[in-house]
């Protein structure tokens, strides 16, 4: 999450410059137009990432399933945010669900990549050296 949130806060800044002492409220409007935007591509690259990092330790469908898991946790985190801290009421039932399909889509393509190699396997190390 907060890997989300740092990637759409330097991007934004990328693309509408960095606020001004008097520009302020120019800046917030500019950066909410394009937050929608902004957050569906760093949230997909971010949780493509996540997804191949939580699968690199497992091999096959375990990986995927590490991956969608990761995901899922994801999604009660940010929802529980939203009904403990937010309004639930200010949700906007269609972009939000785009979002998650995006990021739940990446997060398993991310398993899927890390499931074609191998899980990580320590060097055995023989029980009767001294």
């Amino acid at each position: 999450m907060l890997l989300m949130a740092v990637g759409s806060v330097i991007v934004l800044i990328v693309l509408v410059g960095a606020p001004t002492a008097g520009g302020v409220a120019a800046f917030q409007h500019e950066a909410a137009s394009r937050a929608e935007s902004v957050d569906l591509i760093v949230g997909t690259l971010v949780m493509l990432l996540t997804g191949w990092l939580a699968g690199r330790p497992f091999a096959g469908r375990d990986a995927i399933f590490a991956a969608g898991l990761m995901a899922v946790v994801y999604i009660v985190i940010d929802l529980a945010i939203v009904f403990l801290f937010g309004d639930p009421a200010q949700i906007a039932v269609g972009t939000t669900g785009r979002s998650y399909a995006f990021k739940i889509v990446a997060a398993l393509i991310g398993g899927w990549l890390a499931s074609r190699t191998p899980a990580f396997e320590p060097e055995p190390v023989p029980l009767d050296e001294e």
